[in-house]
């Protein structure tokens, strides 16, 4: 038994970890968003990065195709997603599924309801800009598709995630409905905020794993002792016969 849940340990200790690393990364996220929205509350006018962002991306305010990508970030595209994710995890992990409908609505309304009021920037073709909303729902809803996805095909869920969500930043730059700081500040909101409520919503399960494995492993360390003194009795009655065996054979 003990031998057994030594080796069942390594699997709840990388469980814990990667909901440390998570977390971690939800934090880190979020805290970057905070402090650049900060910096542009005092400093709202295009930086070097946005320059040299516009200097890539050529302006085409009427571009149909701008628009189609664009739409990846609309309204019925980020309900539909977060219904199609939910489902997709619900029957193997109720956690994330409950993720996957909490992480992006909060990662809306941090950016409409609390940053862009709060920072104050107005993109080129006016209205807040920062962060940029069409970014954070794309943001999210590609960081549920790796969470979603088999571990087999994480790699290429990345992938994918990362092409969709690379091409909608160039598309609202190019028509310059945001500055590109708008849509890194995007980024962080709607991956740091999805990673946040799946890091928290794993984190009983992670802990009652952990806590039963701690009780198993001490269930298990009595009876081991009781077995280790179950044997001395016999030890020391074979100890006493061999001793009396000898003190009979040399009186003899």
């Amino acid at each position: 038994m003990a031998a057994r849940t030594t080796r069942r340990r390594p699997a709840v200790l990388s469980s814990a970890s990667a909901l440390v690393l998570e977390l971690t990364a939800a934090l880190g996220l979020l805290v970057a968003a905070a402090v650049a929205g900060l910096l542009l509350v005092h400093r709202p006018w295009p930086n070097r990065l946005d320059v040299w962002g516009f200097s890539l991306v050529p302006e085409d305010l009427g571009s149909r195709a701008y628009h189609d990508v664009a739409d990846l970030g609309s309204a019925p595209v980020f309900a539909a997603g977060i219904l199609v994710l939910a489902a997709a995890s619900w029957w193997r992990d109720r956690a994330r599924a409950l993720a996957a409908v909490l992480g992006p609505a909060l990662a809306v309304v941090v950016t409409e309801r609390i940053a862009k009021p709060l920072v104050g920037r107005h993109a080129v073709l006016g209205g807040n800009s920062y962060p940029s909303g069409t970014v954070t729902a794309v943001a999210a809803l590609a960081v549920l598709v790796v969470l979603v996805a088999p571990r087999l095909l994480r790699p290429l869920a990345a992938l994918f995630s990362a092409v969709a969500l690379l091409a909608v930043c160039v598309a609202v730059v190019g028509m310059r409905w945001h500055y590109p700081t708008d849509t890194l500040g995007g980024i962080c909101i709607g991956a740091g905020s999805v990673l946040l409520v799946d890091a928290l919503a794993h984190l009983p399960g992670t802990l009652r794993s952990r806590a039963d494995r701690a009780g198993v492993g001490q269930a298990s360390s009595p009876s081991t002792d009781s077995g280790s003194s179950s044997h001395a009795p016999d030890s020391t009655a074979s100890t006493r016969s061999r001793g009396t065996w000898s003190s009979s054979h040399s009186s003899s």
